[in-house]
């Protein structure tokens, strides 16, 4: 997929909404998704742009039950559900009732359709951020921990991810003010783009927020590994625990805790095994200065360095390149 026009032909197959667009050659791009007239009324307003979030806002009025399927294409969706009601079927065994004010976030890998349902004399009024997994880094700087490692490419199903709770205020105001922007047309564009990127920032704050969310078995292993790779990239000068444990959004004692039980170590004990294991490759070469070796692992001193390794190895690293 390589344009927002791809994106959108995508979207639009096997689908019964109708897609018009209702500009042309403007960023993001505007849409207009009706239903179809025989099953319900209302439409969908959508601010298509590939690159960054794209957003719609629903509002549907069914006349009869019916249903929609949606291609997956391997996004990342924040939904705020605001009223009204929804059925979401995410592949064979998982749907979700949508029936009061709820904040949504799913992912729909390739190749998975979502089916929306709407039973007769039910209407629907939310708003949808989508974006591609690996954007998220693009925009924040980092990817947030909380979240699967999503493949994005790769089609595989078992990666369908839900996560859903009662819509928090913050987002609540923030989609009404989408509702009933209240600014200039000129500004409009602009405005949109920017309270996109608002949703997402509230809809993760409020994951990264979540403490019985955040405590997930397979998160705090997903988080020690995370710290593996972070220390190794880092050896020179690695991060405060406190620093990794505010980027995952847990305590630095919970994080400290995950690291040995995970490991059988602390913190600090892990830097140090890495370190001196990188040494000792450092010395097979042979040909770099005990102090450069010292420095490139992070310590000031070659005095230390050769105490810490000796106390590992039981060997000076001297005697380790000599032999």
């Amino acid at each position: 997929m390589t344009s927002t026009d791809e994106l959108v032909r995508r979207l639009n197959q096997g689908s019964r909404f109708r897609i018009q667009q209702n500009d042309r050659g403007e960023t993001p791009s505007v849409y207009r998704v009706l239903p179809p007239p025989e099953n319900a009324s209302g439409q969908i307003d959508a601010y298509f742009d590939y690159q960054n979030p794209c957003l719609t806002i629903r509002k549907v009025q069914a006349r009869e039950e019916f249903f929609d399927d949606e291609p997956g294409l391997g996004r990342l969706v924040f939904l705020l559900h605001l009223s009204g009601s929804r059925r979401i079927e995410l592949g064979y065994g998982h749907q979700y009732e949508l029936s009061r004010p709820t904040l949504a976030v799913f992912y729909q890998p390739l190749g998975l359709d979502k089916r929306s349902v709407w039973k007769r004399g039910a209407n629907e009024l939310s708003l949808s951020v989508g974006i591609w997994p690996e954007r998220l880094t693009a925009l924040f700087g980092f990817y947030p921990i909380c979240l699967p490692s999503f493949s994005g490419s790769g089609g595989d199903k078992g990666e369908a991810f839900w996560y859903s709770r009662p819509l928090p205020y913050s987002l609540m105001s923030a989609a009404e003010q989408v509702l009933h922007p209240g600014i200039h047309p000129l500004l409009s564009r602009n405005y949109l783009s920017a309270k996109s990127q608002e949703l997402l920032c509230l809809g993760l704050n409020t994951l990264l927020s979540d403490g019985e969310f955040l405590s997930r078995t397979d998160l705090a292993a997903c988080r020690v590994e995370h710290v593996k790779t972070i220390v190794d990239a880092n050896l020179k000068n690695p991060p405060p625990l406190s620093e990794l444990a505010t980027a995952f959004g847990v305590s630095a004692e919970d994080l400290s805790e995950d690291i040995r039980s995970e490991m059988g170590v602390s913190y600090v004990q892990y830097i140090t095994e890495r370190r001196m294991k990188r040494a000792m490759m450092m010395l097979e070469g042979r040909g770099m200065p005990l102090k450069q070796v010292a420095y490139e692992i992070g310590y000031a001193h070659t005095s230390n360095f050769c105490t810490a390794f000796k106390r590992r190895f039981g060997a000076t690293p001297k005697d380790t390149r000599e032999r």
